[in-house]
């Protein structure tokens, strides 16, 4: 009996490829998913939110779906009349560059065809719960390859479709729930091939997940990899056929490339021409700060919180650690199992693994989405033998469990978190139960663990998003608030606007008119806001905003507001800016700009009011106001001016961006040949500043070590006491240049002291004392949880207008880190005169070694005159259509059509119908050569490696159809 039992045992993690009906199976899960979606989503419905998250989904995901469903629209009613771009994403963007990662081989976006377009976010929200309901599918049929009952695949299935990567993804992120799915297809069809099985469908998988996401086809790639030799190695090693495998996966990977290279030969031309490329590797980590490898035991069961720890999500059912003990009990039977996870846990511990997945970028673990598969299987196995568990098992079991618990209840302790409380009731829950079963006490023992499991992740999905716990319910939009926000998304005040690429439109730096964290996108109003947060975004672009040094740039996001510049928001075409009257930064208006339009004003008697009003006309109103400037430069115009590559990297930040008002610099310097060089004078002064601490001492900035967090600064500027001068710059703006920016923060044992030192020092009442060994713990306990020492800080410079910012991000903000080595702040604009001090304020202690240059920006008659002369040269009679822009322009003399379009090579130039080369203009930007005469000017847009990615999709499609006809006469042979 023993033997039979063993020999069960063994069969269990064996594949079969036997047709068994599985009717029954399938509709148990669907009933199983109607509970726990119920679980998952019911929280947002009862609470009254939207399963759409007030960040990407509200940025990204929503408003490109509506998009792309009106693109496939407008292709069905055209045939063959493809649009490769669009001017609605930034300054304008190749459509395929932003729709191939969110939506193109996404096969779920095309189920908004069912729906009518005001539907949109019914659309949305019932796909995300479809994908949910397709990665239980996937896992279903997955385990039901093997030797399980229905009630073990099921609660296998529970946990795999419920833990913490999957429950935020579903509603921040819901394309990242495709590897859920497509993962376990892979497997199973690599095991097929590996019994001798058809490569076709492998080929189906693959070529499915190629044109899914390029970066979710990168990590699963190397998931199926890793899979494949682990098997071979733990399984079929002496019994491969190896020649007929490596035919059968070579047909299938080659083919699958070959189907998919209309996707992956563009995709791959856009990610090398991006400002992903040439990110810093794993953000800068060798090693995860202390805080990731304390918390990462508790991670595991923590299946109710949405803080990942660079994505380390884990957070399954709390009986996957006891079945995670057994199978390592049993290591022998499950090597697969156990040597994948001792392979992962090994890959979480360090950042170079979280990088390489990444693309080389940041220490991000979202691969840890492969992890998910061995263990649930690893629950499926306990389950399916709970019955048979020896005491001596459980014994083991136990004991692992009791140090797990005292770990969680130090962490508990340390943490002071109460999250950790209900997965640890659950785990002590189901040991009991093993136990219970163990002596014969329960009847249906698999049926209590199944319940158990969906107990678990029921409490854990409703605990996640509940409010005032895990909270999530409180980051999503309100039910029917996302119409609301894009109606009124620049407060009502664009309704009177014409809906033209030729100018753009903006907003104020960290001033939110819409009450969320951040809204960058705009794609729905029609307006063309310069602002743009995607994955993908033009390398040029990026190299342009890093060069002026815009404080702003990040890679996802390389322009945002320019930081309020004028000279800046003129060159890239802002005609309107929208603020609210009440956010930050609302009196930091660019120069030119007046006020145009406001909102009706709202009184809010509670905040924001003097404190001494005597009468209602004092009280402030609070309103969105729209400014209008006259100085935006023409989309496309032309220049006779021209400033050399050499000339051009050595002015400043400020230098650079005024000189955008002077000529063109490009690229490709042969063409300038007969132009002029520009003239560069142009009014940007050098001011000398002092730092000064209230300690009334002066700092060297180049070595400035910051020990006390109470100490004041300031950045004094002598040379505005004088009336004089300070009168000749009104009508500037003031920048503060940084060259170099390097921040070393203080060890650990430095940190304390410095920080005891300043108890010390604040103690002086009488009979005063200071705890030092509870401080000691105190401040201990914060740098831990905090991750410090560490790199990030802040440099606060404060003006009338407000706080300008240069922040460095910490290690673990991932996509959204750069490494800080200079910036230039703007003030702001002063029509009168210049202030003659600033208040200056780092935020960390440790030693600041700064290089900073105060300028005066001044924007007089000299600017306007160069303004007037390039509105004169503006492209006339522009028109748009589908992938181009043409006008009219007449020149006296040669010289360069430039613009503030972002330059591709896919850009294609024709002057008088005839073909000429494009060139970069100012960094980013299309421009052309163009001698003197009346010129028909027309830019073609074309897709890069959109031609011959078509040619290899139709002869793999050649190919495949081939090989399929001898596959069936070949078959038919057979049989």
């Amino acid at each position: 009996m023993i033997i039979v039992h063993l020999f069960i045992k063994e069969l269990l993690m064996e594949f079969s490829f036997k047709k068994k009906n599985v009717t029954k199976l399938y509709l148990e899960y669907t009933v199983l998913f109607l509970f726990l979606a119920l679980c998952i989503f019911g929280t947002y419905l009862v609470t009254g939110h939207s399963i759409i998250w007030s960040k990407d989904a509200l940025n990204q995901h929503l408003p490109l779906l509506a998009q792309y469903r009106q693109a496939v629209v407008n292709f069905l009613h055209h045939p063959g009349k493809l649009n490769f771009w669009s001017w609605q994403f930034g300054l304008g963007s190749d459509t395929f560059q932003v729709f191939s990662y969110y939506n193109i081989g996404d096969i779920f976006s095309y189920l908004a065809l069912l729906f009518p377009a005001r539907e949109i976010t019914r659309a949305y929200q019932f796909i995300s719960i479809i994908r949910m309901y397709c990665v239980g599918l996937s896992f279903v049929y997955f385990a039901q390859h093997f030797k399980f009952k229905n009630t073990t695949i099921l609660a296998g299935t529970t946990a795999y479709l419920v833990n913490s990567f999957l429950l935020y993804a579903c509603v921040a992120q819901p394309f990242f729930t495709t590897p859920f799915i497509l993962f376990p297809l892979i497997v199973v069809q690599i095991e097929r091939i590996l019994q001798g099985g058809s490569a076709w469908p492998l080929t189906g998988a693959f070529t499915w997940m190629l044109i899914s996401n390029y970066y979710l086809a990168f990590i699963l790639g190397i998931g199926s990899l890793i899979y494949l030799i682990l098997r071979v190695t733990t399984k079929y090693l002496r019994v491969l056929n190896y020649l007929q495998v490596f035919i059968k996966l070579a047909f299938a990977t080659i083919t699958s490339l070959l189907l998919s290279a209309i996707m992956w030969i563009p995709e791959l031309i856009a990610v090398s021409h991006s400002t992903r490329l040439g990110a810093q590797f794993a953000n800068g980590l060798k090693v995860y700060p202390l805080y990731y490898y304390l918390f990462l035991p508790k991670q595991l069961i923590n299946g109710d919180q949405w803080s990942f720890m660079f994505w380390s999500a884990l957070g399954i059912v709390s009986i996957g650690f006891i079945a995670l003990v057994y199978v390592y009990i049993h290591a022998k039977k499950y090597p697969l199992i156990t040597i994948s996870l001792s392979l992962a846990l090994i890959m979480l511990l360090i950042p170079a693994v979280g990088a390489a997945f990444n693309g080389m970028m940041a220490a991000s673990n979202r691969w840890t989405l492969l992890i998910y598969l061995p263990l649930a299987m690893a629950i499926c196995l306990l389950v399916e033998n709970a019955t048979s568990l020896s005491h001596h098992s459980l014994k083991i079991i136990s004991s692992a469990t009791g140090i797990y618990v005292v770990v969680l209840l130090v962490t508990f302790l340390f943490e002071s978190e109460n999250d950790i409380i209900i997965p640890l009731l659950f785990l002590i829950t189901s040991l009991l139960l093993l136990w219970l079963i163990n002596f014969h006490r329960l009847s249906y023992p698999q049926l209590w663990l199944f319940g158990i499991i969906v107990l678990n992740a029921g409490f854990n999905a409703i605990y996640a998003s509940f409010p005032f716990n895990g909270d999530f319910s409180t980051k999503m939009l309100n039910r029917g608030q996302y119409q609301q926000m894009m109606a009124m998304r620049y407060g009502g005040l664009d309704k009177d606007l014409t809906r033209t690429p030729t100018y753009r439109v903006s907003t104020i730096s960290q001033n939110q008119i819409i009450d969320v964290p951040t809204i960058d996108n705009d794609l729905t109003s029609g307006l063309h806001n310069i602002d743009s947060y995607y994955s993908l975004q033009n390398q040029y672009l990026g190299d342009f905003s890093t060069s002026l040094q815009n404080n702003q740039y990040q890679a996802n996001v390389p322009l945002r507001q320019v930081d309020d510049r004028t000279v800046l928001n003129n060159f890239l075409g802002v005609k309107y800016l929208f603020v609210q009257s009440d956010g930050e930064n609302a009196t930091k208006i660019p120069a030119g700009y007046f006020l145009d339009q406001s909102s009706t004003p709202i009184i809010n008697y509670d905040s924001g009011q003097p404190s001494n009003i005597k009468d209602k006309k004092d009280f402030i109103p609070t309103q969105t106001n729209r400014y209008k400037s006259n100085n935006a430069f023409p989309l496309i115009y032309w220049q006779d001016s021209y400033i050399s590559q050499k000339r051009y990297h050595k002015l400043s930040p400020t230098e650079k961006e005024r000189a955008l008002a002077s000529g063109v610099v490009v690229n490709h310097e042969n063409v300038t040949k007969g132009m002029k060089a520009a003239n560069l004078n142009n009014h940007v002064y050098k001011l000398k500043s002092n730092l000064i601490s209230n300690r009334l001492n002066k700092v060297n900035p180049k070595n400035l070590k910051y020990t006390d967090s109470e100490e004041k600064y300031r950045i004094e500027l002598p040379q505005l006491t004088n009336s004089t001068f300070r009168r000749k710059l009104r009508g500037s703006e003031l920048h503060i240049e940084f060259s170099q920016i390097k921040f070393t923060p203080f060890s650990m044992k430095e940190q304390l002291k410095y920080e005891q030192k300043h108890l010390q020092q604040m103690a002086t009442n009488p009979g005063s004392s200071v705890n030092y060994k509870y401080n000691q713990y105190r401040y201990w306990r914060y740098h831990v949880l905090n991750g410090s020492p560490d790199i990030s800080f802040k440099i606060n410079v404060g003006s009338r207008f407000g706080t300008a910012t240069i922040n460095q991000p910490k290690q673990s903000t991932l996509s959204f880190f750069k490494q800080v080595k200079n910036s230039t702040l703007n003030i702001g604009y002063y029509a009168g005169g210049l202030p003659d001090h600033l208040s200056f304020q780092p935020t960390k202690l440790g030693t600041y070694q700064l290089k900073y240059q105060v300028v005066a920006e001044k924007l007089d008659d000299h600017y306007q005159n160069q303004l007037a002369n390039i509105k004169k040269h503006g492209l006339q009679n522009i028109k748009f259509g589908r992938n181009q822009i043409q006008g009219t322009i007449s020149t006296s003399r040669k010289g360069i059509l430039t613009s503030s379009i972002p330059y591709s090579s896919g850009w294609r130039a024709t002057v008088n119908g005839k073909a000429v080369k494009t060139v970069r203009t100012n960094q980013a930007f299309l421009g052309i050569p163009l001698s003197a005469g009346t010129h028909q000017i027309k830019f073609t847009y074309q897709l890069p490696g959109f031609r011959p990615g078509l040619i290899v999709s139709i002869a793999g499609l050649i190919w495949t159809l081939v090989a399929a006809l001898i596959s069936l006469i070949m078959f038919n042979r057979k049989k």
